[in-house]
């Protein structure tokens, strides 16, 4: 069963949505939202992302404002019933953060721990409301406690909205390039990909980025694991084409080549930023 966990553009809001096969999605909760930022005492709840932990509980983290140094949290057994809000104030030490956006988490196997990470921009007092984000993380292995933040990911320019697949033997990367301006034309924001190992010092270069797959004007990457009608395995991987309202999907067998599925998908109406996990059990 595979779970797609998302907000809406006219209600920040956290949504999720269930599949049996990764492309017909139907809402779940009778299409109500299972959290909303009154119930968290919270700004706003953008870019969800649900993560299953080894024992079977779930845990959620979201963009919880434009601008600041926290990001929400909030985790539940059952998905419905969430307990435990709070704000993780994850850059309070970064002198110079101006947000936190789009957080998601993974099992760092070389840490033996979770990692929770996000992009921020750290800037340099009076220079205005110039936005250049990098990618930062935390681990930790209780929710409670966390390491000081460290920089994860950096290019070189503007990144947002990366997630990591775990592939077996090493990790793939999606995120957006986000350089460029919000024009059609535009060389830049798109998705590009990055693969890294396991080892103790695993994170990912600069030096293994792949060009844009995507169409411009696309973020929220997600990626997750399907078997197709001969049992191969092949990638699914989600967007938001944010400037369109619309949504794509992108399929491919090697992580390299990539084809245009979005007509095979039955998406939801008016889903945002959306990120997909296979869960253990059927919901």
């Amino acid at each position: 069963m595979y779970l797609f966990s998302y907000f809406k553009t006219d209600d920040e809001s956290f949504y999720l949505a269930v599949s049996e096969d990764g492309y017909a999605w139907k809402e779940w909760n009778g299409g109500s939202p299972v959290l909303q930022s009154m119930d968290t005492g919270g700004k706003i709840i953008r870019d969800p992302f649900v993560m299953e932990d080894k024992a079977g509980r779930f845990h959620a983290v979201w963009t919880d404002g434009w601008e600041g140094s926290s990001i929400g949290y909030a985790w539940s057994d059952d998905l419905l019933r969430w307990e435990g809000y709070k704000s993780l104030p994850v850059m309070a030490s970064v002198a110079g953060t101006r947000n936190c956006w789009a957080p998601e988490m993974m099992f760092d196997e070389a840490e033996g721990a979770y990692r929770i990470f996000w992009s921020s921009t750290v800037a340099e007092p009076g220079i205005g409301k110039v936005r250049d984000h990098r990618i930062w993380s935390v681990l930790t292995d209780d929710f409670e406690r966390f390491t000081a933040p460290q920089l994860y990911f950096d290019p070189g320019y503007n990144v947002i909205d990366a997630t990591v697949a775990d592939l077996g033997e090493q990790y793939l990367m999606l995120f957006k390039d986000e350089r460029g301006g919000n024009d059609p034309d535009t060389d830049y924001k798109a998705i590009r990909s990055c693969s890294f190992g396991k080892h103790a010092a695993g994170r990912p270069e600069p030096t293994c980025v792949s060009g844009l797959i995507t169409p411009p004007l696309s973020e929220g990457p997600t990626l997750y694991e399907v078997m197709n009608g001969s049992g191969e395995r092949e990638w699914i991987m989600l967007y938001d084409l944010f400037h369109f309202r619309e949504y794509g999907a992108m399929r491919s067998k090697d992580l390299v080549h990539w084809e245009n599925v979005t007509h095979l998908m039955t998406f939801l109406p008016d889903r945002r930023h959306g990120s997909v996990i296979k869960v253990k059990h059927h919901l």
